[in-house]
């Protein structure tokens, strides 16, 4: 029996056009410069012997969960127009693997730099940072719950960061 073309076909078809298409219109969208850079300075001198001297996937899969962790929190806190860099230089998760310690458990520890500027370019705030975790912070402000899983290799270290967002970003744009 002859009909009419099957409309789930027309529909596939469309669907598969509309899908092909949008590549093309958000390639011309205009980018925005991203408001938060995190940069990893002498990785291969880290304390945390794997990241310096691990395999590669591993050391880009920390890096890849930092960036994305400090950008999701700096987004939270940054003004429109602000920007935030972080400059690594030290990253020794304590209890996964350590170099500086004869043995035993270390605390987790970042150390950077770091620089806001507003709008206009010019430093709002600046700092350098030693964040390290004894063993004795159980408190409640040190818990994160998240699903993120793009940041799950750094789960016991995400707190230390929110924290430091949480009060080394506060209050800026306010005069």
């Amino acid at each position: 029996m002859k009909g009419r073309p099957s409309i789930r076909g027309k529909a596939c078809t469309a669907l598969l056009l509309c899908c092909l298409g949008a590549p093309a219109i958000y390639a011309k969208l205009p980018r925005t410069a991203p408001r938060t850079e995190v940069v990893f300075e002498g990785p291969d001198n880290y304390s945390d012997w794997r990241l310096s001297d691990g395999a590669p996937w591993y050391r880009q899969s920390v890096f890849d969960a930092v960036r994305t962790y400090v950008a999701q929190q700096a987004g939270t806190m940054l003004p429109d127009g602000y920007a935030l860099k972080l400059t690594f230089t030290d990253i020794d998760f304590g209890n996964r693997a350590f170099r500086r310690s004869s043995g035993g458990f270390t605390a987790p520890e970042f150390e950077f730099t770091y620089v806001v500027t507003d709008a206009s370019g010019a430093v709002v705030r600046h700092g350098i940072e030693d964040l390290k975790r004894s063993t004795d912070m159980g408190n409640d402000r040190f818990s994160v719950s998240t699903t993120d899983l793009s940041t799950e290799i750094i789960q016991g270290e995400k707190p230390m960061l929110k924290y430091w967002a949480d009060t080394a970003l506060a209050g800026l744009g306010q005069r």
